[in-house]
This record gives C-alpha cells, structure tokens and sequence, in this order.
C-alpha cells in the first residue's frame, strides 16, 4: 500500500492504489476522504481528526488525486475523458504544486487548445473536475448545465469495486444519484464529458444604484426593464453582486454571450482574426500594479465588515465590559461608517457615469467567463459563504424579503459586503440543489475574520427564508444549515439514502460533519 507524502495526503497513481486504500481503511475502521481544491467548508472536505490550524490530518485518510489527471480525447465526438483529480483550471493553492506546472495540466486549457469548450464556466475554475461536480457547483447561467455535459462516472465505492455509471435518458436511473453525492458514495476517479465548439463571448459589467439597473430588481417587470428572474433566464452568463446596505444601494451587473456572426465587427476582429479584449477584474493598477489597491481593499473591507469586534480588541476587553465611553465611540462609529463605506467602494466599484462607461468585454470562453480567478487566486478576502437555491419563480419574493430584513435589522446583524445574485438550470442529478428546476442563487458573502462565527451569521438567513416559506436548498459546499430539510428538498432523498448504505456499508465515506448535517447513522 502507498504511503502519504510529508504532508500527510495519500497521492494514488491508479484506481488499483485506490482499491488499498479502501481496503485498509475498512479493516482497520478508519474514514477516507478525498480533497480536491478545498474550497468547501473543511469540515466537509477531510475526514474527521483534521486539524485545520496545524493541517495535520490525525489518523484517518485523506487522499489527492493529483497523480490522476489524464486528459483523453475522443475520435470525431467532442467527448473528453478526464482523470478525477484533473483541475478545471489552475489551483494556486494546490498542495502537490501539480496544476501550476503549466496551464497544459489543467483541464479547461486542453479543451481550448482542441477547439472545444464546457458550456458551464464558473467565475473561479481552480476546482477539480471530481469536486466541481460532487458538490453540484454551477456557473451563474440558466442555459446550460455543467451536469448535462456528464456521460460517463468511474467511481471506487465503499467496498473497494470499480463502478461505471452511464448516462441514459431514465432519470430514476441510479446514474442520476452519482454526480451530486459530497464524496458520500465513493471516489470518483474518472469522468466522460460531451463538450461544445470553442466560442467567443462578448460581454458588459455595469454598476449603478439598485433603481438604475437595466432591469426591476425589486418589481414584477416593466416596458422597459425585465424582472430579474426574467433578466436572469434570457441572459445567457450573468453575475450580480449586490450591496443592500441603506447607504449603498448598489450592484454589479456583469453579462455575456455567446458572440454570434452579427457580433463580429472591425473592433473585434473577424472568426478566424480574433482580436480579444479581456475582462478585467475589479482592482485598479496603482504604479503599475494591483497589489497596492488590492492591499488597501483586503484592509479597509475587513475592518469596516468586523466592527466592532476590532475596536473592542484595540481597547483590550470585550463588548460586555465595555465602557459607556466606548459605546458612544461604537455609536459614533454606527453613524460614521455607512458613509465611509460608500467611499471605499467608490474607489474600487464607482457607479458608472459619461466619463465612467460599464465596461465592455469580447474574449474567449477560457479567458473572460472565469470573472473571479483574479481575486482567487490572490486569496484577498478569507470569505464564507452561504448560497441558497431558489425556485426562480420567487427571485422578485425573494429579494423583497431580504431588502427588508436588510433595512430593519442594521448593519451590525447583516454585516457590510455584498451578496450574489446567480442562475441555475434545472438538473436531473438527484441531490443536485436545482434538481427539478430552474434556480435563482443567493450567496450571501462573510468576511471569517468576524468574531461571529460563519454558522450564527448565516442562520438569520436561513431562519429568514424559512419564516417566509421560501423552500431554498444550500450549496452542499458551503455552509450547511445544523440539519438539512432533506426529505421534503429531495424527493428521491430515500432511494439515494438506500444506494449510499448499499455502496458504502461499513461508512468509511461518512464524517461527523455529514453525518449530522444530513441525518445519517
């Protein structure tokens, strides 16, 4: 059997690797895990006795699939077969160093190289292909589904067997249970996906207040201005970012599609002459740089969205034995800030005027729809997040409920940053969080500097939604209400909870974390 590297992760070579290690981790009662980018909560990345502050991973195994990441194209088909350890994109936090090597590791890169595409291109690609779809990840659109471009899963389950499901148009098919599964029913060790031609894009981010958005935010729709559900179905990328707070009122409204003949022009250049003009993200170059701007943003966000935590932390006791002189400064603090905050996102987010037009993009379909990797792979926020799904039939409901829970509660129950607004197609994969239908997405962002934990911030949210019978699945990789409503989210939550006793008998795939969070014993 392998043995784990320094760092304490087991890298297999092959399937047969594999299939020891489970079998060890039966016979000596253990769990096996396996990481792909670690962008999900840790608790529902590793098995259990993972340390997150010292990164030692305790007695259990915890594996990378960093040796499995063979690309294999298939004859006049568009079909690609990839290794599960395989990243979209490049991980600059990779532990094994393997996706930075060169951009000819990572997936996505391939496919451009043979003139093919995935038509569902998340803003941050440094995910595995394995993880991407395990945790039912998705791109901001309502067009095209990352799970219907799936054809084929390899996957070693509880007992150490090579399974190989196949799609088929049966969506009771056991093969609709696989994909969305958090690693709960084995290790995915390859992936067969149907891919498109290669396309351009073409594209526009502007930022306005909330009332000047090209379409009704809060409204069922006018002449002029769609409703956002219907802005978000017809447009075929999209991302809001939407900052909610009273003395703000403002988003982001990033979009693109795909470049038609039409779309072609002397500025863009022809087909066969293309001539890019890329995205870019949001921090501006200072002396010719953005580390300067992106220094400044990671320090003023973080201390207007954790005060008053830090004021009490400078003054060296805590808010119970607080002073009644350092409640007027927390006081003077709540007026001043919502002001100061509007200066600060001015700088890196001003609404656009004549001077300032929205920003108008055409590009490739790897360079420009992956808008976050910038800010990723800087790692500048330390955020948590909670997304929730939600029948895209109650965007204008929803919305509605949180800009009045926005404006009664302050700004120390809903803290200072924004909130994304995202699409989801409809998916037949059966935990998926938009199985059934289409799905408008809610991310609540929270800077984990904050001395609230993640979990109590995100509950008014979710006691929110609930209060006003808006049913919402979360994202399986971020945070996690303590227990998910399963049964009533999840119509084939039994059948699935069948098939997970049935491939993995002896629990080895089943953590604390998962097993609380989804009731299993």
């Amino acid at each position: 059997m392998i043995q784990p590297a320094a760092n304490g992760l087991y890298h297999p070579a092959n399937e047969n690797d594999i299939v020891e290690l489970v079998e060890y981790t039966i016979q000596n009662k253990l769990q096996v895990r396996v990481r792909g980018a670690a962008q999900s909560v840790v608790e529902g990345v590793y098995a259990d006795g993972y340390n997150a502050a010292t990164g030692a991973f305790g007695h259990n195994i915890n594996i990378e699939l960093d040796q499995m990441r063979t690309v294999t194209f298939g004859e006049g088909n568009s079909q690609v077969t990839v290794g599960g350890g395989c990243n979209l994109g490049t991980d600059p936090f990779d532990p094994s160093g393997v996706s930075e090597l060169s951009q000819d590791k990572n997936l996505f890169f391939q496919l451009n190289q043979k003139g093919l595409a995935i038509p569902n291109v998340s803003g941050a690609i440094h995910q595995t292909v394995a993880g991407f779809i395990l945790t039912g990840s998705s791109a901001g659109t309502m067009q095209h589904s990352f799970d219907e471009c799936i054809l084929s899963i390899r996957i070693i389950d509880g007992t150490g067997k090579i399974n190989v499901f196949n799609k088929t148009d049966n969506t009771d098919d056991t093969f609709y249970a696989i994909p969305v599964s958090m690693g709960l029913l084995g290790i995915i060790t390859q992936v067969t996906l149907q891919c498109v031609p290669a396309f351009d894009i073409i594209g526009e981010q502007a930022t306005t207040p909330v009332a000047d958005c090209a379409y009704d935010f809060f409204g069922p729709g006018t002449t002029d201005k769609p409703s956002l559900e219907t802005y978000i179905r017809k447009t075929e990328f999209s991302r809001i970012l939407w900052w909610p707070i009273k003395s703000l009122k403002r988003a982001i409204s990033w979009k693109a599609k795909t470049m038609q003949p039409g779309d072609y022009t002397a500025g863009t250049g022809s087909v066969d002459n293309f001539k890019p003009k890329p995205y870019h993200p949001m921090f501006p170059a200072l002396l010719g740089s953005t580390l300067p701007s992106e220094a400044v943003a990671v320090t003023g966000f973080q201390l207007i969205a954790t005060w008053p935590d830090w004021i009490y932390t400078l003054l060296g006791n805590s808010r119970a034995e607080s002073s009644f002189k350092e409640k007027m400064l927390e006081l003077g603090l709540e007026i001043v800030f919502p002001y100061f905050y509007p200066l600060l996102t001015d700088f890196y987010f001003p609404v656009n005027t004549i001077a300032n037009p929205p920003q108008i993009f055409w590009d490739n379909w790897l360079n420009s729809l992956p808008m976050d990797k910038v800010e990723y792979s800087g790692s500048l926020f330390n955020l948590a997040y909670s997304e929730m799904y939600v029948s895209a039939d109650k965007a204008m409901q929803l919305v509605n409920v949180l800009e009045n829970d926005y404006n009664t509660k302050g700004y120390s129950a809903t803290s200072f940053y924004t909130v994304e607004i995202l699409g989801a197609k409809k998916s037949n994969c059966w935990l998926s969080p938009a199985y059934g239908n289409d799905a408008v997405r809610i991310n609540i962002l929270y800077f984990q500097k904050s001395k609230v934990i993640p979990a109590d911030y995100f509950q008014q949210f979710w006691d929110l939604l609930n209060k006003n019978n808006i049913p919402f699945r979360p994202h399986w990789g971020k945070a996690l209400p303590a227990v998910v409503n399963l049964t009533d989210s999840y119509p084939k939550w039994s059948v699935w909870k069948t098939l997970r006793d049935q491939m993995d008998p002896h629990k080895i795939f089943l953590t604390d974390y998962w097993r609380g969070r989804l009731g299993l014993t």
